[in-house]
């Protein structure tokens, strides 16, 4: 009779070391991406939009000079930026329009303009 080798057990991968710290600024990049898209996607609502990409900007900042996940870190200082400058822009725009004041002189029946 021939004998039979058994198969080889499978190969297990490494497991990183217990002590292993994780990398850091990698949470840092991840919140100023999030922040980041925040700010560009509620840019109409410029008391969440602007604090929002401030917040992304100086995360993105921070994250690039540590140099861990940079592509993360530059997206969300990109949109930061844009949703903060969108921000402004809207905030401005309300603020020099003047447009409830035109809007209530036209209708004064409305409900917004007679609790004003």
């Amino acid at each position: 009779m021939s004998e039979v080798t058994p198969p080889p057990p499978p190969a297990v991968p490494p497991t990183p070391p217990m002590g292993a710290a994780p990398q850091p600024g990698k949470g840092k990049a991840i919140a100023a991406l999030i922040l980041g898209i925040v700010s560009v996607v509620l840019c109409l609502y410029w008391f969440i939009a602007l604090p929002a990409g401030i917040v992304a900007i100086i995360l993105g900042i921070q994250s690039r000079k540590q140099g861990v996940a940079t592509g993360m870190a530059t997206a969300g200082l990109i949109t930061g930026i844009v949703g903060a400058l969108l921000a402004a822009i809207i905030l401005i725009l309300g603020l020099a329009g003047g447009g409830l004041v035109e809007y209530c002189e036209e209708n004064p029946d409305n409900a917004i303009c007679s609790t004003q």
